[in-house]
């Protein structure tokens, strides 16, 4: 606000013109502090859910997203506001517009919202209006203006703001001439007309620019990312200063894009480098630690509660625990825990916290006193009191609000959310300004002062200038009819657009002598990125630049670098990893079969889903064992484990051991009660509106594929003996564990082991038929031991039955027997006659061998082919970039040139 705006005291001792800012106009005319922007927001929120606004033209989103609705409500007001001349709802006025169109509905919706507020503003638009309407004696000393009258840039409220100023205390006497000297530092070129600088400064926004040849006072490179960037900009600096004695740091500027991404690296190249930075941001940007943690608490203690809001509040550091206990909590809930208390050793505010964040209130009564009782209980280490209370204050207001409501009405989740303030990050402490240090300002700022050389970091895609962003409410088609209709000059995104490409040129126009630009190719991510789009209004000042990346030296190329006189940027990370010889095995020296022991020192069993592991890459097993494994935080998902698991749940309920099985009543009048009850209790998430679709969909083929097994059952005459029956012993020579989803005894007294597969048969067949199988295997070797344990067989034991091991597919409702053969085999039954695990209990053997000798066998591609072609999934490759990395290439076969 007032960027180009200066002021000096009429009376003052000091006779310097300075920025008008709106601290001046405080104190020159003593007004109270205003409320917190936090304040205003929270009182539109309150307006826009009320019953008058239920038919806004933005109703509909709000009951959607009522937090970012407000936002963007908040924004175009606040455009409106600053288009009047008194900041009162009375000078707007709509009549000129057809009152059926879109522009005058939002337009009057905007007003009416502005009168319900009353007297309310936000709290830097209160001030002006203030000073609007104070009197010329309230002015503790009299202030003359200094301004472009033709400055575009300026609101209607500003303008008003300058004419009372100008009207109360009148204008000095060689106003003209200081209007001239404000206007000409402004718009001042620094480089000589005649080089590239100049012409750039002159020229970059001419479309119809006449190219000139390019040369050494504009060079743009192209590095790796953001640090690469920082180093190489600290090294040119410090040639700078090492090549000319009358150069100093404050000689040099220095332009980063805006946001935390350069500041670190900035701060870690200049400092290594000895040279000082002016304007610098004295820390990192810091967490609005107090709205994260009230904003994951009401996540926390919904209905359907994420986990990674659960995760994000565990976390926090105004939790009372320590960061490592919160780190094993969040772990734990990601993983799917459910009792957290065994995770961490917990005092009694600790576990007080747990039980508050494990409740769920009924009402907004209830959800008031579980906030206001956690405000209570946070940690009280020191370096967080200040976090904590602001929590306290933030936790007040909702607990006010949510008091206001009654007792039993339902708890309004979407609107608390909406009312808590979160910011991305608070802002760090400002850096101090120095004279004799590099000057750093941001993309979008003022430049502060002239240097002889300066450096743009960051010019990627979407910076310099960050686009402007759409407005919901409003058309740029619109504005401009309101401007003709209303007299109201709403700010278009146009217009935005122009103000920051002319806020560009004037940030280049303070160089001298030179303009180095820095162009990343990827980001911290490593993902590629393109160049900022006004290289393109950089290239079309040159000759032979009509592919704008000509322009671009990158510094990253060995063979097309510049000349050995400027300085390279060491390129390491993230580039294509050199090939490795990929030995056949690796020896580790002992047995790798003990890693995992129980508090007893006993070896822990290995499971199927480990052994398929084993069997497609040791390596991948190894790391499983050692519980080396990417853990990453992601939203809940509906993904095949857990709709696996959702079906495993329901066929438990729904086919009960003993029990004849259900008809087709039965299943569709209770499968949706019992997928319900299974959403409930496995996946929660589920239950939110928004996953409605999904759960339609798992209702109808979990229906579709219940009927079609309890067919099959009939079909069979099997009878169910157990579901989830766990199994375990020793198979393959080494000990083993599982879980058989259902165990059938026909009527010819032998038995069978199924597992429920939510996939069709083609893949698992595939597999069963070429040898490749070795679950179910696993399984009957398990189940036919003597001390299995399996119920509901009498006082005979499964071994000497005959057992036959099947997959029941889901999607299509097929049985894949093997070990029995059928003399009528029901439809959707398919009997597998081949050795289902031969091939893969070899390989596992072998394997297992090795391992027992500290052996550990990398695989080859040629063999992943192989069981790929057999139905076997690689999916233990894809556990980390590791495991792929050491796979041994397939063996090329020579050629013969005879």
């Amino acid at each position: 606000m007032f960027e180009s705006v200066r002021v000096r005291q009429a009376g003052g001792f000091l006779a310097c013109d300075v920025p008008l800012s709106l601290a001046l106009l405080e104190r020159t005319y003593l007004l109270p502090k205003q409320g917190a922007k936090e304040e205003f927001s929270a009182a539109l929120i309150d307006l826009l859910r009320s019953d008058p606004f239920a038919n806004a033209p933005w109703a509909r989103s709000f009951a959607v997203a009522p937090g970012e609705t407000a936002r963007a409500v908040e924004r175009a007001l606040r455009d409106l506001m600053m288009a009047t001349t008194t900041l009162r709802p009375g000078a707007v006025d709509s009549a000129g517009l057809d009152p059926c169109s879109r522009a005058a509905q939002h337009l009057g919706a905007l007003r009416d919202v502005w009168v319900a507020l009353g007297d309310a503003l936000p709290a830097d638009l209160a001030i002006l209006r203030s000073v609007l309407e104070a009197e010329a004696d309230d002015a503790v000393e009299p202030l003359h203006v200094i301004h472009d009258p033709a400055d575009c840039d300026l609101s209607a409220i500003e303008r008003a703001v300058i004419a009372a100023l100008r009207q109360r205390h009148g204008e000095p006497n060689d106003i003209s001439a200081r209007r001239t000297t404000l206007i000409a530092a402004r718009e001042q070129c620094h480089a000589d007309a005649g080089s590239a600088l100049g012409h750039v400064q002159r020229h970059l926004l001419d479309p119809r620019v006449t190219p000139l040849p390019v040369d050494d006072s504009v060079r743009v490179f192209g590095v790796r990312d953001a640090e690469a960037e920082a180093h190489v900009a600290a090294s040119f600096a410090q040639r700078w200063l090492d090549a000319d004695a009358s150069l100093s740091a404050g000689d040099i500027g220095l332009i980063i894009p805006e946001g935390d991404v350069y500041v670190p690296f900035v701060r870690e190249a200049f400092g290594r480098a000895g040279i000082p930075l002016s304007g610098l941001p004295a820390g990192a940007r810091l967490r609005d630690l107090a709205s994260e943690a009230l904003l994951h608490t009401v996540l926390a203690l919904r209905p359907q509660a994420p986990a990674m809001a659960w995760a994000s509040l565990l976390r926090l550091a105004l939790m009372p625990w320590s960061a490592a206990d919160g780190r094993a909590l969040s772990e734990a809930v990601m993983a799917g825990e459910r009792r957290l208390e065994r995770f961490a050793a917990l005092d009694r505010r600790g576990k007080a916290v747990l039980r508050l964040l494990a409740e769920r209130p009924a009402g907004p009564h209830a959800l008031a006193d579980v906030i206001e009782s956690l405000s209570r209980r946070l940690s009280a280490d020191p370096t967080v009191a200040d976090d904590v209370d602001a929590f306290g204050e933030l936790a007040a207001m909702q607990v006010a609000s949510l008091r206001a409501l009654a007792a039993s009405a339902e708890i309004p989740w979407e609107d608390v959310v909406a009312r808590i303030p979160v910011a991305a990050a608070k802002a760090a402490e400002p850096g101090p300004q120095l004279k004799d240090a590099i000057t750093m300002t941001v993309d979008g700022e003022a430049p502060r002062r002239p240097v002889r050389h300066l450096i743009v970091l960051g010019f990627s895609e979407g910076t310099f200038p960050v686009p402007p962003g759409i407005n919901p409410l409003f058309l740029d088609s619109e504005i401009a009819t309101i401007r003709d209709a209303c007299g109201l000059v709403l700010t278009s995104r146009q217009q935005v657009l122009e103000r920051r490409l002319a806020t560009l040129q004037r940030q280049l126009r303070v160089a001298s002598e030179s303009l180095s630009i820095f162009v990343p190719w990827r980001d911290l991510a490593g993902v590629r990125i393109a160049p900022s789009a006004s290289l393109c209004l950089l290239a079309r000042c040159f000759a032979g630049t009509e592919e704008p990346e000509r322009l671009i030296t990158d510094l990253s190329e060995e063979d097309e670098g510049p000349t050995a006189a400027l300085p390279r940027a060491p390129e390491t990370k993230g580039l294509p990893l050199a090939p490795i010889l990929v030995p056949q095995e690796v020896s580790l020296g002992s047995s790798l079969l003990a890693l995992r022991t129980d508090a007893e020192g006993q070896v822990l069993s290995q499971s199927p889903s480990r052994l398929d592991k084993l069997l497609v890459s040791p390596l991948a097993w190894l790391l499983n064992e050692l519980d080396i494994a990417d853990a990453p935080w992601a939203p809940e998902a509906l993904d095949m484990l857990t709709i696996g698991s959702l079906f495993h749940k329901v066929v438990e309920m729904l086919f009960v051991p003993g029990a004849p099985a259900p008809d087709e009543a039965a299943i569709t009048g209770s499968l949706p009660g019992l997928l319900g009850d299974a959403i409930k209790e496995i996946a929660p998430f589920l239950r939110s509106g928004l996953w409605t679709v999904e759960c339609q969909r798992l209702e109808r083929e979990f229906t579709v594929s219940a009927l079609a097994w309890s067919r099959t059952l009939r079909a069979l005459g099997a009878e169910i003996v157990a579901n989830e029956q766990r199994l375990s012993g020793r198979a393959l020579g080494i000990p083993c564990r599982g879980s058989a989803d259902t165990l059938l005894r026909l009527p010819d007294d032998s038995l069978v082991i199924v597992d429920h597969k939510t996939s069709g048969a083609s893949g698992r067949r595939t597999r069963m038929e070429k040898g490749w199988d070795i679950q179910v295997e696993i399984y009957r070797t398990l189940a036919g031991q003597p001390d299995a344990g399996i119920p509901g067989l009498g006082t005979k034991s499964a071994r000497g039955r005959r057992i036959a091991v099947a997959y029941h597919t889901t999607r299509d409702g097929t049985l894949l027997l093997h070990g029995l053969d059928l003399k009528k085999r029901p439809a959707g039954v398919e009997v597998i006659a081949e050795d289902i695990g031969a091939v893969a209990l070899v390989r596992l053997d072998a394997e297992l061998k090795a391992l027992a000798k500290g052996r550990l066998r990398l695989p080859d591609e040629a063999a992943l082919k192989v069981m790929e072609k057999a139905g076997v999934r690689p999916y233990a490759l894809e556990d980390s970039p590791l495991v792929a990395a050491f796979v041994r290439p397939a063996a090329r076969e020579d050629g013969n040139d005879a």
